[in-house]
């Protein structure tokens, strides 16, 4: 019999059911092949009918209850296997992505100067390493009642401007204590982490590796968040521009967590369900893992997620800053304003503005053109000048 990956036989299908391409798939086959196939072998698994089940048919049952987050009662009748044997294919699976797969959400040393010069380029923020955000996860959760976050769980992640995550800290505190608990804030405060190439700035002055945040989190040398403006208008004389424009360029940044999270809930329903069959935590960092495999293999074709937000949920912390954080960011933004610099972002700004104000058919025509574009924004590439 064919296995369970090769009954959509239009690549249209196969995508839409499994949230990714054959070549993805197989890829990830590949991965767990020897600890999972052996694992299967040894316990024989079969279908309902008796007929002994696949190294594909495993993995996609598994990846059949990750992307739908249903029981596996339901997915289990729905492809002829019993409820006990999709839980234990899927626990399995989630044991040996985690396993074998647990470097593609892994700090990434070698990347970095790619990953710096992207957030230069398409952001304005030169020296950034990541974008830090905290949010809700309800799977794991105990006594969740639906619409009551209060007992759901936090996820930290760090994203890169690929929309790939690149660290992750599960905790079930406030999003300070979350951060404070990771190996992410240990590693920075000890100078192992964010310990790169340093910019220099013309006065002489430099910007170490940074990593960026909302006001949830604390200002600190390696974690930048943005100005407080207390409900100022940006405009306003009151604001100083160069604040202003940090913040601009901090925001603008910033939204990557907002699209990085809507695809990661979409494409693996799982973490919108309070399930706890399954390992918590491992099944949370391999639904990411599989996020970044997706976005690493295949050219993804962006969603337009204009108008999609999700509510901050920060608590929002008095900042008791340290002298060297309040300097850094402020060489930082006095940089980026008096260098002159114009980000991809600005500019498309500026073009739409124009193209809006002529009021002619071409003008909306290429205002058109450019917001189609900037779904792929996130997505380009810098090579090396």
């Amino acid at each position: 019999a064919e296995p369970l990956s090769s009954c959509m036989v239009d690549q249209q299908g196969f995508e839409s059911l499994y949230r990714m391409r054959r070549s993805t798939f197989s890829y990830i086959c590949s991965l767990v092949r020897i600890p999972f196939f052996e694992d299967m072998m040894t316990r024989g698994h079969t279908f309902v009918d008796g007929k002994v089940m696949s190294l594909q048919d495993g993995v996609a049952i598994a990846l059949s209850v990750l992307n739908s987050g249903e029981p596996s009662q339901i997915v289990g009748s729905s492809l002829s296997v019993s409820e006990s044997t999709v839980s234990v294919i899927t626990q399995r699976f989630v044991e040996a992505m985690w396993e074998r797969a647990f470097y593609h959400i892994c700090w990434a040393d070698a990347e970095m100067e790619k990953i710096k010069r992207m957030f230069d380029k398409i952001h304005g923020l030169p020296n950034c390493c990541g974008v830090v955000h905290t949010t809700h996860i309800t799977f794991g959760s105990q006594n969740h009642e639906p619409g009551d976050e209060q007992n759901d769980d936090k996820l930290m992640l760090v994203i890169d401007p690929d929309m790939k995550f690149t660290g992750t800290h599960f905790g079930s505190q406030n999003q300070l204590s979350v951060l404070h608990d990771s190996s992410l804030f240990k590693s920075c405060q000890e100078g192992t982490m964010l310990n790169g190439s340093k910019l220099m700035l013309s006065d002489g002055l430099e910007v170490g590796e940074y990593i960026i945040g909302d006001a949830g989190y604390p200002l600190l040398p390696w974690l930048l968040t943005p100005y407080s403006m207390e409900d100022k208008d940006l405009l306003s004389a009151d604001v100083p521009p160069y604040q202003a424009e940090f913040n601009r360029r901090h925001s603008s940044a910033s939204t990557l967590t907002l699209a990085a999270l809507a695809r990661l809930k979409d494409n693996w329903k799982i973490l919108d369900r309070a399930v706890s069959s399954f390992p918590v935590m491992e099944t949370i960092d391999v639904c990411c893992i599989l996020h970044n495999i997706v976005i690493d293999m295949e050219e993804i074709e962006e969603e337009d997620v204009v108008g999609m937000e999700e509510e901050n949920h920060i608590e929002q912390v008095r900042q008791v800053a340290d002298e060297d954080a309040v300097r850094v960011r402020d060489i930082l933004s006095q940089h980026l304003t008096g260098s002159g610099v114009h980000t991809m972002v600005a500019e498309e700004e500026e073009a739409d503005v124009a193209a809006v104000a002529s009021g002619s058919e071409d003008g909306n025509k290429e205002h058109d053109a450019r917001q189609r574009q900037k779904a792929d924004r996130g997505k380009e590439k810098v090579h090396d000048s």
